[in-house]
């Protein structure tokens, strides 16, 4: 954990970029330590370190020279890697080449039906460590969800986890699923990426209404253009945006009350063809979401993607009555 407990301090190494949500670090600023200034020898380092134990990076970071200081100080024994689904095995090598001495305990935590290593979708021979058939059939299988409601989990276990996966939640309103019809949403290219405008304004209406209501939200969408977009919008209305939007690689791992979600495409399917990522969009809420999108679209190009499935399994209640939604009423 990330904290100033004197019971068990961490601390934080990270490389000296730029990030899209930079001001989340300032809510951890005196447990963070980065590169740019890494002490030259071991008793700044230790003073940096404030007697921590527990030390979070990236992958690459355990890799850097730069940290020489701080493994000496505290001797790599434990390694506890999160989202390793994402990590192409190879990429373990340097590591475990480098600790092979002191390391005693490997922890590796992921699911291989959500985000793949980088770069799969070009090279399909990109492999994590959950895919080795060897390797597999010793991992640990929690099969039990608590964040979802009933509706949202039970499907997901069907479709994904081969009904495998079940529920845990005191929410079982069918209607913590709902879809609001974007009859007129259509996408555009803008750059590499994709927008949709006229869901923009709708999502935005949806904002504004958890907004007034006081309730926690998160915005997701598949394109990073549609992501800035939205975010744009937001402000203009004067609602809070910083931490609100996301596209869906950024938010794996994350979770909140109340999900707002942006298809953006009503042409062709495009990133809803990969079920693993759409799996990530689909699983983020607590208690509900709503998913802006094209009817005429889900149950028809896309009807064989995941979302066309859940659409079906939703049934026609799951459609929310445009009135309703202009009206306010959001259940």
């Amino acid at each position: 954990m990330i904290g100033s407990s004197p019971f068990n301090p961490a601390t934080v190494l990270r490389t000296n970029f730029g990030f899209r949500h930079e001001h989340l670090y300032e809510q951890m600023s005196e447990r963070i330590i980065r590169s740019d200034s890494f002490p030259a020898d071991a008793v700044a380092t230790d003073r940096l370190l404030l007697g921590a134990k527990v030390v979070l990076c990236t992958l690459s970071m355990l890799s850097n020279r730069q940290i020489d200081f701080f493994i000496r100080l505290v001797p790599v024994e434990t390694l506890i890697f999160d989202e390793a689904s994402q990590i192409e095995v190879g990429d373990y090598i340097p590591v475990l080449h480098r600790f092979q001495q002191t390391l005693r305990k490997l922890v590796l935590i992921g699911d291989d039906k959500q985000l793949a290593p980088y770069g799969q979708d070009d090279v399909t021979e990109l492999q994590s460590i959950f895919e080795l058939p060897r390797l597999r059939n010793r991992a640990l299988f929690l099969d039990t969800q608590y964040r979802m409601p009933v509706v949202v989990g039970e499907f997901i276990s069907r479709q994904v986890y081969k009904g495998k996966l079940r529920t845990d939640h005191r929410i079982s309103d069918p209607r913590a699923c709902r879809f609001v019809d974007v009859q007129k949403g259509k996408e555009e290219k803008m750059g590499h990426s994709w927008v949709n405008h006229q869901e923009v304004t709708v999502v935005v209406h949806i904002a504004r209404l958890y907004h007034a209501e006081g309730k926690s939200y998160r915005i997701v969408t598949p394109y990073d253009a549609q992501r800035s977009l939205i975010e744009k919008e937001l402000q203009s209305a004067k609602l809070p945006w910083e931490d609100k939007c996301f596209n869906v690689d950024s938010f794996q791992g994350n979770e909140e009350d109340y999900i707002i979600l942006s298809i953006v495409r009503s042409n062709k399917v495009g990133f809803l063809r990969n079920t693993r990522r759409t799996n990530v969009m689909l699983t983020r809420c607590k208690r509900s979401m709503i998913i802006c999108t094209s009817r005429s679209f889900v149950t028809n190009v896309a009807a064989s993607t995941l979302i066309g499935r859940m659409v079906v399994a939703m049934g026609q209640e799951a459609w929310m009555d445009r009135r309703d939604l202009v009206r306010g009423r959001l259940l």
